[in-house]
């Protein structure tokens, strides 16, 4: 079975299993937060992934992570997984669970690339304006920043994407000069 496959399984048995407790929102936060721990710690992703290291061990060490920290139907998750030899594919499955959920609520992660550091009103401006033409409901929006835009910004979500930067722009003009096709050959 295909990794996506199988964290797309998982992270749906465990939204159903958070919406049947009434624990969805709690579930979405620890998940979150063990996402981010998963992700950064390449020590522990290793640690995760490696065959010699046996399941009691593995078991041991969330335990000291995870156990009083996060709602027990999250823990009990996280033993599941162990117990099925499944631990590998955790950072695939929580971050499975973060996409499910925002489908789910209908929060559509909107990435803002720009120049410089924008400032809260016309972050809103922009914010406004694409929920009103793109009919979105909920942004999760992500900003940043890089300079080899020049100017302008870049907005980015689900497959599409607007790009409203300089260097855009610039790289359009350019072609232009360079097409020579408007020049009469004789």
């Amino acid at each position: 079975m295909s990794s996506f496959r199988l964290a797309s399984r998982y992270s749906k048995s465990l939204l159903e299993l958070a919406q049947e407790h009434n624990a969805l929102e709690t579930v979405y936060t620890e998940v979150l937060g063990i996402h981010a721990l998963v992700v950064a710690s390449k020590e522990l992703k290793l640690f995760l992934k490696s065959p010699i290291i046996l399941p009691d061990k593995k078991l041991s060490v969330l335990k000291k992570l995870f156990d009083g920290k996060v709602s027990e139907l999250t823990y009990k998750f996280l033993e599941l997984l162990v117990k099925k030899g499944r631990e590998t594919y955790l950072p695939e499955i929580t971050a499975a669970f973060i996409e499910q959920y925002k489908a789910l609520k209908h929060i559509t992660t909107v990435t803002l690339t720009s120049a410089t550091k924008l400032d809260t009103a016309t972050v809103e401006t922009i914010v406004s304006t694409l929920k009103k033409q793109a009919n979105l409901a909920t942004i999760d929006l992500n900003e940043v920043v890089d300079e080899s835009l020049i100017g302008g910004f870049i907005l980015q979500y689900g497959d599409k994407q607007v790009d409203a930067s300089v260097s855009r722009s610039l790289q359009h003009l350019s072609n232009a000069v360079i097409d020579d096709s408007y020049v009469k050959k004789y």
